[in-house]
Formats: structure tokens, C-alpha cells, sequence
């Protein structure tokens, strides 16, 4: 970051405390004000000693940088934007990836003194209209988009507009904006070849908006990975309730090609299924397999404890973080593969029942 002045250390007017400036470091340290910058900002240019004292004498006077300065002289509003679509009063995302992917960006920013601005709207729409305000007002310096759907406005919007953007999800043959993506086809695929390791042939699939690419991505693979294994699935939407535990239960207990395993595409839901299985009666992973997507401490709380599929999210989160500072720095655009799954088998699943 370029630095142009500092906090308060002397007496100003009316007696309020007058900002140090570059040449009052350059005094201090009998250095020029050109060797201060150089200093300051990281530069080569000076010797490894002077460097040293002028960085002691900032120290010493608890020198920050100015950053409205530096927002005026720069163009640089020292923020990036995250904008989510969700209904009143719904979480953002599933604490097994949101939470933990957030913590990831914040984490990458927080080291570089850049803020991160987290909005929610009501629709793709309204977050392109967003985004041509954001930049507009100077208000952020770049934008993270998360969740891209298979036929998604924002991309084309944000092409047009000089708003630097990383997708966070496999944009690649779609869009000419860089993105960081998770390996879902991959992962697909090992929850799939696990369960048909285990003599299953009929599963079941819990997942999330069918509007969304990664949902998209998922589901070919899925197919796939069945049919390589004579596998099948239940055609039918398995619901993320009460409900659904009985859905699963009557297929599990159908007297010709019984449903013997699930996928859960979130930890939480996972959860919460094998609690209301255990209370229809069902043993997991007797009667029933249950694989969970994103691992998390909430895996290991209950028993039987869930097999789950695991990836670095929160790195998931520094990459999109850093990768959207390069490109904000004039990098071009580039697709970065941001996750590898492994596969963490616990108690949740186990052999495919014999009836």
C-alpha cells in the first residue's frame, strides 16, 4: 500500500494532536523523504540499515499509514465486497462451508489491511445493480461472486463493468472472469466408488438448489460415477426434514431394491437426518449409509459419527482472497483449482445390508 501520512503524535491547532508526516520520519531519521517511502512501502532502493531505522522510528511514534490519503490518491477504497441472495432471515450459507470460508477471506485481507464488506440482496438483479453502485460510489475495490448459477446474469454484468471479479466456482467455459473452483465432479465421483466399495447399489442424493452450477457439475458427475458402477439413484427430490427421514426410511424398508445409502450435500442436514432416522427406528449404518459433504467438528459429535468428505475451506477462502488482490493489482484473469477432497470414512457407513 502505498503511504502517505499518519496518526497523531504532536501538537496541532486548538491543541488537538498533529498527524506525522513522511518528512517528520525523514527528520527523526535524517534520511530523505523519498528513503522514508521507499521504507515504508517495501521498495528496494535503500540499504537493509537505513531501512531498519527509519522502520524503528515509525515504530518508535506508533506510525500508521493515512488511508483516506491514500484512498484520494490512489482510487483505492482498501475494501473488497462478498454480496449473497438469500430470504429474510435465512442463514447465508451452511456453517460447514460459509462460515469457514469466510473466515478464510477474512483471515488473507485482515493480513494486507484491506476490509471486507459482506451484503446480502433478494435476487441476481439486484446484485448487478449493486455492483454498478459499488463501483459508482468507489465504495469497494473489487468483488467476490459466490454460488454462480448455470444461467447466471452476473457474469455477463460484470464483464462490462471495470469492476475487478473472481468467481468463486468453476466458471471456466463460461465466462471470461477469473475464478478459484473445488474439485465437486472429483469429489463426486470418491463418495460414489466409496459407497460401491461397500456393496451399494441403489443411493440416494440430498442436495441443495438445482439452480446453482456446482449443483449442476455434482449431478452429471453423479450420474456418471453411478453408471460406471451399475449403480442407481432414486429419481425422486429427497427433502431436508422430518419428512425426508421418512421418505428415506419407507425406501430403505421397500421390499424390492431398497434404498441402502444417502449422500447429505451439507454437514448440518446430515446431522439432523441421522438424528431422525435413529427416531424412526433406523440404525445407521445397519439399515441405512449416511455420507456427509464438508467435514467439520459436528461429524464427531453424535454417534455413529459421519463419513465425510473433506477440504481445506477456509484455504479455499484465502485463495478467492488472494487471487482476487492480484487480480485488483492489474493481474489478469485466471482460473485457479482452489480444493482437493479427500475422503474421511467413519461410522456412518458401512456395508450395504443384505435383505
Amino acid at each position: 500500500m502505498e503511504t502517505t501520512a499518519s496518526p497523531p503524535t504532536t501538537d496541532g491547532p486548538a491543541g488537538r494532536p498533529r498527524r506525522l508526516t513522511i518528512a517528520d520520519i525523514a527528520a527523526r531519521a535524517q534520511v530523505s523523504p523519498s528513503a522514508v517511502s521507499f521504507a515504508l512501502n517495501g521498495r528496494p532502493g535503500i540499504s537493509p540499515e537505513t531501512r531498519e531505522r527509519i522502520l524503528a522510528v515509525a515504530k518508535e511514534a506508533n506510525w500508521r499509514p493515512n488511508y483516506a490519503a491514500h484512498a484520494l490518491s490512489t482510487a483505492r477504497s482498501g475494501a473488497i465486497g462478498v454480496v449473497t441472495i438469500r430470504e429474510p432471515e435465512q442463514p447465508l450459507w451452511s456453517a460447514s462451508f460459509g462460515g469457514h470460508f469466510l473466515a478464510g477471506v477474512q483471515a488473507e485481507l485482515a493480513e494486507r489491511d484491506v476490509l471486507l464488506i459482506l451484503h446480502t440482496v433478494a435476487d441476481l438483479e439486484a446484485e448487478s445493480a449493486l455492483y454498478d453502485r459499488w463501483l459508482g460510489e468507489r465504495r469497494v475495490d473489487g468483488v467476490l461472486v459466490i454460488n454462480p448459477e448455470t444461467d447466471d446474469a452476473r457474469l455477463a454484468a460484470l464483464e462490462s463493468l471495470d469492476l475487478p471479479a473472481v468467481v468463486v466456482g468453476d466458471v471456466r467455459d463460461r465466462s471470461a472472469l477469473g475464478c478459484v473452483w473445488t474439485d465437486d465432479a472429483a469429489a463426486t465421483t470418491l463418495a460414489v466408488e466409496h459407497l460401491a466399495g461397500l456393496g451399494h447399489r441403489n443411493v440416494g442424493r440430498m442436495s441443495g438448489d438445482s439452480h446453482l452450477l456446482h449443483y449442476a457439475i455434482r449431478e452429471r458427475a453423479y450420474r456418471d460415477a453411478l453408471a460406471a458402477h451399475a449403480m442407481r439413484t432414486e429419481q425422486r427430490t429427497l427433502t431436508h426434514d422430518q419428512h425426508g427421514a421418512e421418505e428415506i426410511r419407507d425406501l430403505a424398508r421397500r421390499g424390492t431394491d431398497p434404498l441402502t445409502a444417502v449422500i447429505v450435500e451439507d454437514l448440518e442436514v446430515a446431522v439432523q437426518l441421522t438424528a431422525n432416522l435413529a427416531q424412526l427406528g433406523m440404525s445407521v449404518p445397519g439399515d441405512i449409509s449416511v455420507l456427509a459433504w464438508d467435514d467439520g467438528a459436528a461429524a464427531t459429535l453424535l454417534r455413529p459419527s459421519l463419513t465425510a468428505l473433506h477440504r481445506d475451506i477456509a484455504g479455499y477462502g484465502r485463495l478467492a482472497a488472494q487471487e482476487l488482490v492480484r487480480t485488483i493489482d492489474g493481474g489478469a484473469p485466471r482460473s485457479l483449482q482452489g480444493t482437493t477432497t479427500t475422503l474421511v470414512a467413519r461410522q456412518s457407513t458401512g456395508p450395504a445390508p443384505v435383505r
